[in-house]
């Protein structure tokens, strides 16, 4: 799913589901149609309150039945999108109070570096003398040769709830030569500093815990535990828990914890440098509380909020993930949004379809809408508007009415099985609409009057007149920016075009035909 939208923001195009506004470029082809008014009546037909979405919509033979109508205009409650639609990952911040450092373990039984990367073992180990001050006279009995020692980095994981002073936080010792295993090795005082240069913690001088299959006693056993190998892509890494001790001087800022900065808008187009929101105001409390469930069921519990247009990720405690790895999790979510003061057209791309979620009452046009022109080309530098060549006007006769029920006159299932509806009515528009060819010449024009105001229900109607994929786009952006319609669109930083989409339809058909 590429940027359901909930504003006008931008994203990468993609077979998945994708967002409305700015999606067409030029209008999609359409087919010569007459319904007659049972066709009509089929496309008004009664639906449950979340239409089945039905066989994917084939551009390259448009029918512009009822039937198909149906397929192509849905209705939904609620969408479910992945997190990474509304965030932009090349501007987030990663903010790490991360501290390492690096050390040499000693007295391995030849399970350390070996090769040249023994030499480089050796040579730091030199260094690290002077550097932290290690005693020469000790050191320089320490034996080192190939196999015996192994360079490694120590870097935190994230600070325990409460921590403070002289407390002891794990840690994660990554194997930075081809040492296999260093349970059991000997290690000397290393400070471990933030990216300030401040010393945060310290790695205590003594062995390490040894591995369980060489413990004999019960507090081998328990000590066994405190540092376990984790084998994965890449480099060898430990989970050392107990060993590494906070400085008795450490600052407050550097105890608290990392965070994921993370902008919810998105460049409006390349390079223009005018950006849009990509999340509104009443939808972002579902976001945080599905974003803190979901991370906390993945074993990363985080706390999450916004400041301005940003969402702020906190890893909380202690964790094995990088801060990367988090961040990498939160973009795979998937979150479940439910509109509750408007509603979200979006453009599904993989079946080929317009779909519309939130409630009904923010379905109804208030006020009359007119297409003639394609609305993606009416403020373009390049050219002139582009005339649609399907064109309609849209009057609103009636508001629609709640009713006391408050339902629109829309029944439940039981309702519509024992042939009641409740009070109130869904209004009534006149379409004025007219169909044109290539040359510019009308070929077909009508009239029609429905008993409702309900975008979909007037996307159907209008798709069985011979609209196309182009101009039902262009009737919702119309609707949008004449306050006919309380809704938001999806936005496409490179316009997804559906032209494009019917050609590459029609090269795997043949494809398949070639099989």
């Amino acid at each position: 799913m590429r940027f359901p939208g909930l504003s006008l923001s931008g994203l990468t195009m993609s077979r998945r589901l994708v967002c409305l506004a700015f999606l067409l470029v030029a209008a999609c082809a359409t087919t010569a149609a007459g319904p007659d008014d049972t066709a009509r009546r089929a496309a008004l037909a009664p639906d449950h309150p979340e239409d089945e979405a039905g066989t994917p919509v084939d551009l390259t033979r448009l029918s512009h039945s009822p039937q198909e109508a149906r397929r192509f205009i849905v209705r939904r409650e609620a969408l479910k999108v992945g997190l990474v639609n509304y965030i932009d990952p090349t501007r987030t911040e990663l903010v790490s109070r991360q501290f390492t450092g690096e050390t040499v373990v000693f007295k391995l039984d030849n399970t350390g570096d070996t090769g040249p990367l023994w030499d480089a073992a050796a040579d730091r180990a030199a260094e690290m003398v002077s550097e932290y001050g290690w005693p020469e006279a000790q050191l320089k009995w320490e034996p080192v040769p190939e196999g015996r020692v192994a360079l490694v980095r120590v870097e935190s994981i994230g600070i325990p709830a409460g921590a403070r002073a002289g407390d002891d936080v794990p840690v994660r010792v990554v194997l930075l030569g081809n040492a296999s295993e260093i349970r059991g090795g000997y290690v000397y005082p290393t400070p471990l500093r933030n990216k300030l240069g401040r010393t945060v913690a310290y790695l205590r001088e003594g062995y390490l815990p040894i591995h369980p299959k060489d413990a004999v006693t019960d507090e081998q056993r328990e000590d066994a535990k405190l540092m376990e190998k984790r084998d994965g892509v890449g480099r060898v890494t430990f989970l050392l828990r107990k060993g590494v001790r906070l400085a008795g001087n450490v600052r407050a800022d550097d105890l608290t914890a990392d965070q994921i900065i993370m902008p919810l808008t998105r460049e409006i187009e390349p390079g223009s440098g005018k950006f849009r929101r990509t999340l509104s105001a009443e939808l972002v409390p579902q976001v945080i509380t599905q974003i803190e469930h979901l991370m906390a069921e993945a074993k990363l519990p985080c706390k999450a909020t916004t400041e301005g247009d940003n969402l702020i990720v906190t890893p909380l405690g202690v964790r094995e993930a990088t801060l990367r790895q988090v961040f990498e999790r939160i973009q795979s979510l998937s979150v479940t949004i439910t509109p509750q003061n408007q509603v979200i057209v979006v453009f599904d791309e993989e079946v080929v379809r317009v779909v519309i979620y939130g409630p009904v009452k923010h379905r109804l046009l208030i006020r009359d809408v007119a297409m003639t022109v394609d609305p993606f080309t009416r403020n373009s530098t390049m050219s002139s508007p582009q005339p649609l060549r399907f064109r309609v006007h849209c009057r609103v006769l009636k508001r629609a009415d709640p009713g006391s029920s408050r339902r629109y006159g829309i029944p439940n299932a039981e309702e519509a099985a024992a042939g009641r509806r409740p009070d109130g009515d869904l209004g009534r528009v006149r379409l004025s609409w007219s169909r044109w060819d290539e040359k510019g010449r009308m070929v077909a024009d009508g009239t029609d009057e429905i008993g409702t105001t309900d975008l979909g229900d007037i996307l159907r109607v209008l798709w069985t007149r011979g609209m196309g994929p182009a101009e039902a786009l262009a009737f919702v952006l119309e609707a949008k920016e004449s306050l006919a319609l309380s809704c938001e669109l999806g936005f496409n930083w490179r316009k997804v075009d559906v032209d494009a989409l019917r050609r590459e339809m029609e090269a795997d058909t043949a494809a398949s035909r070639n099989r």
